[in-house]
């Protein structure tokens, strides 16, 4: 490790050690990537220097450092190839499920980890898994959307570089059972009747059948295709299992899951302000998930957003200066004249809407 000044700190560098407020909190833990955001985020606090290690992360999933409400060249490039991959995924699943024929999981593997390369350099992941996702509801494509995701998780977790590839194996097959059911099921948008949740939720068990079938994929990744609708409280399926009975990788899948799930739903996403996704997460009971890992996805997420313009309920636009661990969906917010407001002392029902003008809250990333 070493010791080096804030200017010269560089997305995907990695933290050797805490970095503290000048009123002693963690600001940064030990293990995180740096990114841009997070850097100028240091510079907020007028903290001078960081440890780090001496290694960098490799340049995989680094967050998007800009917002364009367009698509640049490298995320049209990024999206001709996510289609390519999906395409090569479904044909490849559907000849293994329909004639048995074997495949090499490591070449589908390869082409997700390549997706997170475009001309060299990190494209805009989640700005671009927000548009596409929501024309885009395929199996195929989700799973390639849960695999990138998954990786991102991973890294922001500090896990080894083997452990990422892992996870992104885990995330890329989790729902492969899905091709298991009749396509009048997996394919249906909308709700399901009783009798087709019952079906449903025969998924995992017929994923982890299929993927048996394959010496060549690993143990882990049939048990997070088993597993990934368990939830650490014991109120998943199929097994009903809880806490420690559950591997690191299936609650590391189970997040980026619910999130690809969620942008990919036209009803759910609403204006898919990103702050949505912790209503999603308290209303559904935190409980149920790996604390740690939900807390660190939140933060990631939502540290994405430093310094973009956000609207208010009462119509109001404003940037975001500052994200609370303790309270993300209330930030610091600079309103006009340069005044700031903590939108953590100001008690609201809603993180999406309010009747009551005077209680604020965040409606939209503009």
């Amino acid at each position: 490790m070493k010791r080096i000044s804030i200017a010269d700190l560089k997305p995907c560098m990695i933290a050797a050690e805490d970095i503290l407020s000048p009123d002693n909190r963690a600001i940064v833990p030990k293990g995180t990537v740096f990114t841009e955001n997070i850097i100028v985020r240091l510079e907020n606090y007028c903290i001078y220097y960081a440890t780090v290690e001496d290694e960098p992360a490799y340049d995989l999933t680094c967050p998007l450092t800009s917002r364009t409400s367009d698509f640049d060249a490298k995320s049209s490039c990024f999206l001709g190839a996510f289609k390519r991959c999906s395409e090569h995924y479904r044909a490849v699943l559907t000849s293994s499920v329909a004639r048995n024929e074997p495949f090499c999981p490591n070449d589908l593997l390869r082409e997700v980890i390549s997706l997170l390369h475009q001309d060299g350099s990190i494209v805009n992941i989640f700005d671009i898994l927000l548009n596409l996702r929501s024309t885009d509801s395929s199996i195929y494509s989700h799973c390639i959307g849960v695999a990138l995701i998954s990786n991102m998780l991973s890294r922001w977790l500090g896990f080894s570089k083997e452990e990422q590839l892992t996870a992104t194996a885990c995330g890329l097959f989790h729902d492969c059972g899905m091709l298991m059911l009749p396509s009048g099921i997996s394919e249906k948008n909308g709700h399901y009747t009783h009798e087709e949740q019952a079906i449903i939720k025969t998924h995992p068990i017929e994923g982890f059948h299929l993927l048996s079938k394959y010496r060549s994929i690993p143990e882990v990744v049939r048990d997070t295709a088993l597993t990934h609708h368990e939830r650490c409280d014991a109120s998943g399926y199929p097994y009903g299992l809880a806490g420690s009975e559950i591997s690191k990788f299936t609650k590391l899948v189970m997040i980026a899951d619910i999130f690809d799930t969620i942008i990919a739903d036209k009803i759910c996403r609403l204006s898919m302000c990103p702050l949505s996704l912790i209503k999603y997460f308290n209303d559904s009971g935190i409980q149920k998930y790996e604390t740690n890992y939900v807390l660190t996805f939140l933060e990631h997420i939502l540290n994405l957003y430093l310094k973009y313009k956000i609207t208010l309920c009462s119509g109001m636009n404003e940037n975001v200066i500052f994200v609370n661990r303790s309270g993300f969906p209330k930030p610091v917010v600079r309103i006009e004249g340069g005044k700031d407001r903590d939108l953590q002392k100001e008690y609201y029902n809603s993180i999406m809407l309010l009747s009551n003008m005077e209680n604020l809250s965040i409606e939209s990333i503009i």
